[in-house]
């Protein structure tokens, strides 16, 4: 008797952790609120609707980015972090609003900003600032290195993500 129901209690635990891990985390972005994303339940951890650009990865994590936001493998948890948000997804942006290294992931949306954070495991996100896609200027607008990552708002100052510090303003 007690045995079954250790083995009952196994089986559950599986059960949770196997489900827990074949779905995504979501972070809700405010650009992804409203009639058009209630019914939106995708149906793999990479469906992000289309348009969506290629995959990027570097050693630590995979990116998807797509119509309906971002989503990274991340390899330390091997869990999927989704960030639900409105895109860019004109062509010539793909590879400036969409970047990846080993330590971050950046992912820009129509009215907010995110950085996946591996020394976190998690999205942060900078809302209610739409980043700068200028054509001309996307090179110098978005920037990401393996100690920060610094976006242009559209007639405003840079935002520079630091993992210690979080988002800050930077002054002009």
């Amino acid at each position: 008797m007690r045995r079954k129901g250790i083995v009952t209690t196994l089986v559950a635990l599986f059960l949770v952790v196997g489900i827990s891990t074949a779905f995504a985390l979501d972070v809700v972005a405010p650009s992804a609120k409203g009639p058009q994303w209630q019914n939106w339940n995708p149906s793999k951890n990479e469906d992000l609707g289309n348009p969506a650009f290629k995959v990027i990865s570097s050693n630590a994590m995979t990116l998807y980015y797509g119509f309906r936001g971002a989503v990274v493998f991340d390899r330390g948890t091997n869990q999927w972090q989704r960030l639900r948000m409105a895109t860019i997804t004109r062509h010539k942006v793909e590879g400036f609003v969409n970047q990846v290294n080993d330590k971050l992931a950046l992912a820009a949306g129509l009215h907010e900003v995110g950085v996946y954070d591996l020394s976190k495991h998690k999205w942060v996100v900078l809302e209610q600032v739409t980043p700068d896609d200028s054509t001309g200027m996307l090179g110098q607008y978005f920037i990401l290195t393996p100690d920060y990552a610094m976006v242009k708002q559209l007639g405003g100052p840079f935002y520079k993500y630091i993992s210690a510090t979080g988002w800050q303003r930077q002054a002009k």
